[in-house]
């Protein structure tokens, strides 16, 4: 019985072990996986443009994009065809690349187009959909307008600049390299002619102009003596490759050189319209002279006001108590205007102001020793004057002048390089017994001497003149421009 049990033990393990061996036998030797067997799918292609800093849509220079996905492999190839004209097929081009920059021909209307077609390839060889896309593309005209910091002109004499910029959206390199210009007096149907030609005349015919910087788009436009005063208007115009045209539109007042003397106004407020304007309008007429205000500051390039003084046989510049911001800017136009290079007349200066010299100001020592012929350093700061003391004419033709009030003040000046004295104070210790004499200063120079020449070039007077005795300010205005200066007075 016992061995009966152990013959049955044996046959059941020969029987697991025949089994599992079938097992083992059947799971070795299954056919290989074969990858072909599993379907697979098609890739997707993807295409986009991209904005840039200033347009998408511009037809210079765009750059398009496109992309591939596959969900069971790789994308190894692109397909890719770009039609520019109506009608006509592009060819297929294989390629590697994702991107392509390309620049276009616009039509007579500024535009033109792109028409993509797409399709890609995965690394089975199955091929995309077809993606298709039409892109407008179009011409932006470019863009005129003044530089940033150049203040808009409202009125000039018969001189005058513009200091502009141009800008194309689709890049500077797709507009002209010049510009064309006119006023409105010119017949805008001419030819335009290059600047340097000697026949050049924006008030005639049209103008070409070179761009200075190109990259940039920086030009400037300088008109000199413009000979019809009024309402003028310059017109500057500009191209591009697809014949686009921009023009831009400024007008201003130009006003007429009226009567030989020029007041510049270089004084805070308006009660001098009482008193400088008041004079000018006895001695010349009420519409017989011209008018120069400061109010709005120097004009943009200094040449301009070269041109503008050299319209007039002298100047009167004031600025009462106030120190001048606008003299040392302006010195080297007064030098070219007193003093002229090119051999014609030179012209002649009046100046009032008390703070010519000392306290704040900073006036260039060439304008003032060279130029107005006093020391830069005061023989008697800043003072007021009693309504009882009196500034004496030194010169015949010239009257003393009486302040009307105890608010008026002075500045004491020396002569110098050949000056000479017009007028001193009446004694008076203007200033504290600590400091020494003069308690007599000087308050007015001309140069050169009269044993130079009788007719001065420059005439400084540090008193405030609207606080004196209205007639004998006006025989002092006279005086000065008729004697000392040599003007022609009506």
């Amino acid at each position: 019985m016992k061995h009966l049990l152990e013959i049955r033990k044996i046959v059941l393990f020969l029987t697991a072990l025949v089994v599992f061996g079938l097992w083992i036998f059947v799971g070795c030797t299954n056919d290989p996986f074969d990858p072909l067997s599993v379907e697979n799918s098609a890739p997707v292609v993807q295409f986009y443009v991209t904005a840039d800093s200033l347009n998408s849509t511009s037809y210079f220079q765009r750059t398009f994009y496109w992309s591939g996905t596959d969900e069971d492999g790789f994308v190894e190839e692109y397909f890719v065809s770009i039609s520019t004209e109506e009608g006509v097929e592009a060819p297929w081009t294989a390629t590697l690349n994702t991107d392509t920059t390309m620049t276009f021909a616009t039509d007579f209307n500024g535009e033109a187009f792109a028409y993509f077609q797409l399709v890609c390839r995965d690394n089975r060889g199955a091929l995309s959909d077809t993606v298709r896309q039409h892109i407008p593309l179009r011409n932006f005209p470019p863009i005129i307008n003044f530089e940033s910091d150049y203040d808009t002109l409202q009125w000039s004499y018969g001189s005058t600049n513009f200091r502009f910029f141009a800008l194309d959206l689709d890049g500077n390199v797709t507009m002209d390299d010049s510009i064309v210009f006119w006023l409105d007096t010119a017949d805008s149907t001419l030819a335009s002619i290059d600047i340097d030609d000697p026949l050049a005349d924006p008030s005639i015919r049209p103008v070409r102009k070179q761009i200075d910087n190109l990259e940039e788009g920086l030009f400037e436009i300088g008109l000199h003596g413009i000979p019809n005063p009024g309402q003028r208007t310059v017109t500057v115009s500009i191209g591009d490759e697809a014949n686009a045209e921009t023009r831009f539109y400024w007008s201003w007042e130009v006003l007429p050189a009226v009567g030989p003397v020029l007041l510049v106004d270089d004084f805070l407020g308006n009660t001098d319209v009482l008193t400088y304007h008041a004079h000018m309008d006895s001695i010349f007429g009420v519409e017989g002279w011209s008018l120069y205000d400061m109010a709005q500051g120097l004009p943009d390039r200094i040449w301009i006001l070269t041109e503008t003084f050299q319209q007039f046989e002298a100047l009167f510049w004031y600025t009462g108590s106030s120190t001048s911001e606008n003299i040392g800017p302006a010195s080297g136009a007064i030098e070219l205007y007193l003093h002229p290079e090119d051999g014609s007349d030179p012209g002649r200066l009046l100046v009032a102001s008390k703070s010519i010299i000392g306290g704040s100001s900073s006036l260039p020592q060439g304008l003032i020793q060279d130029i107005l012929g006093i020391n830069r350093t005061p023989t008697q700061p800043a003072f007021f004057i009693p309504q009882d003391k009196t500034a004496f004419s030194l010169h015949p033709g010239l009257p003393d002048l009486v302040p009307t009030n105890n608010v008026s003040g002075g500045v004491g000046l020396a002569a110098m390089n050949g000056a000479e004295e017009l007028y001193q104070m009446e004694y008076y210790q203007f200033w504290s017994p600590q400091r020494r004499p003069p308690y007599e200063p000087f308050v007015s120079v001309r140069i050169p001497h009269t044993n130079i020449d009788p007719v001065a070039s420059a005439v400084t007077i540090s008193l405030q003149l609207e606080y004196f005795e209205f007639q004998q300010v006006n025989d002092f205005i006279r005086g000065v421009f008729a004697s000392e200066l040599g003007v022609e007075l009506p």
